[in-house]
Parts: C-alpha cells; structure tokens; sequence
C-alpha cells in the first residue's frame, strides 16, 4: 500500500472518529431511552402479572380447604374403615353401628395412597401470592394422631409441606432476579396460651411475648427474626425449632405435639420501580384436637389437652363469625387466633389442610373435623 493510501485510510478513521463521538452522545440519550420505555413495561407487565395470579387464587377461594385422609396400620385395618370417596371431591363416612352416613365436599380430597408431591401441587401458587405480597396462612387442622406433622413436616427422604414450601420460595425468588427481595424466619410455639420463642435456646434470657397491633398489622415484639438466603437456612431454623418443641405421649399418640407450632416466613420485596411490598407466608402445624376421656391425660397433660381443645375452639368461632358476615370476629379470645388474625381475615390467602383417621374407632373424632372443615369451606373472605 502507499503512502498516499495510507494516509488516505488514515484520514478516514479519524473522521469516522469523530463523527461517532459527536453521535455518542444522542446514542447514549436513546438506548436510555429505550432501556426506560422497557423496564417501564417489565413494571407494567409485572404487575398485570401480579394482579391476574391474585385474581385466579380468589377464583379458588381464599380460604380454602384440601382434605387428606392417611393410611391405616394393620392394627386399625382390624377395626374397618368409616371413609369412602363417592367423587373426587366428595369423602363420605358410613357407620352402621351408629347409624351415620354423610357426605361432605372440599377443594381437593388427597386419598389414602396420596403422596407428597399430590398434596405440595395444589399449594405451590400461594408462595407466588406471598411474594406479590399477599399473607399466606396454611394450617394443619385434625385428630391427634390423623396425620398432620407427616404431612407438614414429611422425612429427610420424603419431605413434606415445609421443604416444600421453602424450595419453591427461593426458587421464585431467585428467578426475579430484577426484584430484591429480603426474608426473616421466625419460629413459636403457642403452648397453654403463650407464645414461646423456639429459636432460643434454654439458657437465653426469655421475654413475655404477646401480639400487638401495628401499623403494618400484627407482630410480636421481641421474637427473633433471623435472616435466611437458603433453604439450609431455613431448614435449620425448623430443627432448632422441632428440638425445643413440648411434646408428650398419650394414649392417642406416642409422640403427641402439646402445642400449636408455626413457622413463618416474612418477606420485604422491592420491585424494578421501586414499590416495596411486606406479607409473610405461615405454616401452622396444630395441636391434635383430642377427648380426654379417649386420651387417657391427666394432671399438666390433662391442663395442656383442655388449652388445646379451647384455642381450637376459638378458631372455630373465628371462622364462624366470618362465615356468617358477623360485626364482630372475635379473634382475641385466643392467643392462636390473635396471632393468626391476619391471616383469617382481610385479602390474605388461607388454607386449611384437614387431616383425617379413616379408621371406624375413630368415626366420631373424623365426623368432628369433617363438620368443622365445612364451616372453614364456608368462609367468603373480603377486605376488612
């Protein structure tokens, strides 16, 4: 090439230069431009999206109640079965010496050869309603015995609602990545109508916890919040939480749980616009509702077994007050309601998980919470 060609070339890069830097300018201006008029529609969209998922969970029911009945053993096979299934959604129990048949219907009825993996599909979109920034409650209501920690809480190989719940929220909250999203996990037991801190050890100096109404709703002042990015995290929060538990044997259960536990994740999220929005997501594993003359209790059991059977019966009128449209919800006539107040009422999102003994000595018992999972089935959630 010769000299005059390269200064010819020469000279054109230096033009090309200099026009690219004078355009650099009015280039930066549109691709922020359009960089805004994208992320102004990823906002739109994200709420579109927001509203329609909250749409088709009202559609379902804000309350709603999924009916799980458990396997017999051999021993209870003995004694004959009191359930069948005459729909999917339909359990029915027959038993002749009492001269009993009837029917009941619910969201979803889970049979004895359910599995995990059955029950967690029907729940899995409300860890999305959480992380929109809806309250989530999920409680386990039922017999002592009936199947509810299984359920709640399954086995290293064959985990149950709680891992579930825990891997889907990370996931999701993973995949928006746009958002920043912060969680706290807190563990109580409600045990003879106190709130007990789990994730305090026995040595750590312990404060009188009650419910107290804030400007974000209800919390509990002095409850340990700790911080939690994992599901490893979270899954270490329960077993700390599962070795300070009170638990006692009965007649009904070797290893009967005395109080109602409830592991509960609180969410702060920020979308890309910089909305924040708060909720938390409750899974409530109950105390079995129990007779005492069939428990075989006595003394601080026979103490303990009466406060369940008490705060059990105050959600009964919760649920009863909001399915009959009453003024008043009387949710301060038990710690347990009290505590669980904004996830009973209002725009949250609940579900009942009823557990259930198939076996005939245990008809009475399973009619009782048949009858009480209709009154929950009833319940038209509004805003407050």
């Amino acid at each position: 090439m010769s000299h005059g060609s390269v200064e010819l070339v020469w000279h054109l890069l230096q033009v090309l230069h200099e026009v690219m830097q004078s355009k650099a300018s009015e280039l930066r201006k549109l691709m922020d431009a359009g960089a805004q008029e994208w992320k102004e529609k990823y906002s739109i969209e994200c709420e579109r999206r927001r509203k329609l998922h909250n749409l088709v969970q009202e559609l379902k029911g804000n309350i709603r109640v999924y009916c799980r009945v458990r396997p017999m053993t051999d021993a209870e096979a003995a004694n004959g079965c009191c359930i069948s299934f005459p729909a999917p959604d339909e359990i029915k129990i027959n038993n002749p010496e009492l001269g009993v048949t009837k029917s009941w219907q619910f969201n979803e009825i889970y049979r004895q050869n359910s599995k995990q993996e059955d029950l967690f599909s029907g729940i899995r979109d409300l860890v999305v309603s959480m992380l929109d920034g809806y309250n989530v409650c999920m409680f386990a209501y039922g017999q002592t015995g009936s199947g509810k920690t299984f359920s709640m809480q399954g086995s290293a190989d064959n985990p149950g609602v709680y891992t579930r719940t825990f891997n889907e929220l990370f996931k999701v909250a993973k995949e928006r990545s746009a958002w920043k999203i912060e969680l706290k996990g807190a563990c109580v037991e409600i045990y003879n109508e106190e709130i007990r801190d789990l994730l305090l050890g026995p040595n750590d100096k312990k404060q009188k916890l009650q419910v107290r109404q804030g400007k974000e709703g209800n919390h509990v002042p002095g409850l340990t919040l700790q911080p939690v990015n994992t599901v490893a995290e979270v899954e270490q929060l329960l077993n700390t939480a599962q070795a300070n538990r009170t638990v006692a044997s009965t007649d009904m259960n070797l290893h009967s749980s005395r109080s109602h536990l409830a592991v509960q994740i609180l969410g702060t999220m920020t979308n890309p616009e910089g909305k924040q929005f708060s909720s938390a997501i409750t899974l409530v594993d109950l105390a079995g509702s129990e007779r005492l003359a069939k428990s075989g209790v006595s003394g601080d059991r026979q103490k303990e077994a009466i406060k369940i059977n008490q705060s059990l019966s105050a959600l009964g009128d919760v649920i009863a007050a909001r399915a009959q449209k009453n003024a008043h919800t009387p949710y301060r006539n038990s710690v347990l309601t009290h505590f669980l107040q904004d996830s009973l009422g209002g725009d949250s999102k609940t579900l009942m998980l009823l557990q259930i003994n198939p076996c005939a000595s245990h008809v009475e018992e399973s009619m009782c919470s048949l009858t009480f999972g209709a009154r929950v089935n009833a319940v038209e959630m509004k805003k407050s």
